[in-house]
């Protein structure tokens, strides 16, 4: 797929901006905090309709505007489609395909699928469960509508179950029905992510020997709450049942995929608390390449990827390995960097280079550096 044009308007410290790209590499050049990573931000959320940087939609509009827009013009198998959002100070945000309002937000989701890597995704080795179980989340539901409602609908009865556990008196015929929904959307959600870390497996391994020039061999393995010996549903029905009472204690639920994570290791040491700085940020870009594969695998054409600050995360080596896969594959990728020197040794004729300086955008013609 090919995100041909991005027009921004109000969008963080954009008052407006219209951006045709190229067809492969499209590097963002300019000083810190000029708005390079700002028009990332704004590609992903035409993805996901959230941002990977805030939780509050209200931080993307410029000061003193009521609105922010961020819209787009996307070229893919299926046929090309032109996505709008618009993202209010206050209320909800509105998006349209085509000039149709989707009054479905899931709807809207998943049209264009892009894959990000920024300096803060060092966290999915070095962070908590969380960050991992929203990487798995995230990508899953890019590709797969059934997984973005089965997981609205876990953490809705998760809520529920949960605050029936906090009560003095518990309705076990209530929670019993409690139970029986989370085993229902909640097997699902392991059963969609056991398979995701299975193929990401294959791909990642593959990709970090390939980064390593072969010297490095990296493992990912899902790691349930609970054990899964024959039948997913039956175990986690037992282990809801033996897990009641430390749950009635502590009023919320211990097990089901919301408890879950995946380990990373590299020659079997825990890439977490063994693992170097360098060997850390490359199983990170492993994992966001393989990512590329996976939903390339589930979409049936490559998306976008998002390179915010990437060269100052990996080595030479690493980089010049990364622009090979990406050339190889020719994926539409975007890349910001503060250092123009970045791009001397990068030939390629299907790359764009544009200048951003304070919110405002040219087309870099000439692309030799000094």
């Amino acid at each position: 797929m090919l995100l041909t044009n991005l027009h921004l308007a109000q969008f963080r410290n954009y008052k407006e901006a219209e951006l045709t790209f190229g067809k492969e590499l499209n590097f963002l050049v300019g000083n810190n905090a000029q708005g390079k990573t700002n028009l990332l931000e704004a590609i992903f959320y035409l993805c996901h309709l959230s941002s990977p940087r805030t939780a509050e939609d209200s931080d993307l509009v410029m000061f003193g505007s009521n609105e922010a827009l961020v819209a787009g013009l996307l070229q893919k198998i299926s046929g090309d489609y032109e996505l709008e959002v618009t993202i209010p100070v206050k209320g909800k945000k509105k998006a349209t395909i085509d000039g149709v309002a989707q009054y479905k937000l899931a709807d809207f989701q998943g049209i264009l699928i892009c894959v990000y890597f920024s300096p803060d995704d060092l966290k999915l080795v070095k962070g908590g469960p969380s960050e991992r179980r929203r990487f798995m989340d995230l990508e899953i539901s890019q590709v797969n509508p059934y997984y973005r409602y089965a997981l609205v609908q876990y953490n809705k009865v998760l809520q529920q179950r949960n605050n029936l556990l906090k009560e003095r008196k518990i309705d076990i015929k209530l929670l019993e029905v409690f139970s029986e929904q989370l085993i229902e959307t909640g097997s699902l959600i392991i059963e969609r992510r056991v398979a995701m870390i299975k193929r990401l497996n294959l791909l990642s391994r593959l990709l970090q020997r390939r980064l390593t020039d072969l010297k490095e061999n990296l493992m990912l393995e899902y790691t349930p709450s609970f054990e899964i010996k024959n039948d997913l549903k039956e175990d986690f029905k037992k282990a809801l049942e033996l897990s009641l009472e430390e749950e009635k204690q502590k009023g919320y639920t211990l097990i089901g995929p919301h408890r879950d994570d995946f380990s990373m290791m590299i020659d079997d040491l825990d890439v977490r608390s063994f693992g170097s700085q360098g060997q850390q940020r490359t199983v990170v870009l492993a994992l966001k390449l393989a990512e590329l594969e996976f939903l390339r695998g589930e979409a049936g054409e490559y998306p976008i990827l998002l390179l915010d600050d990437v060269f100052s995360e990996i080595d030479d080596l690493r980089r010049i390995k990364l622009f090979e896969i990406i050339k190889q594959n020719k994926v539409q990728t975007f890349i910001s960097t503060a250092n123009p020197k970045d791009l001397e040794d990068i030939i390629s004729k299907q790359r764009k280079v544009f200048e951003i300086k304070a919110g405002q955008v040219g087309v870099k013609q000439d692309v030799t550096f000094g």
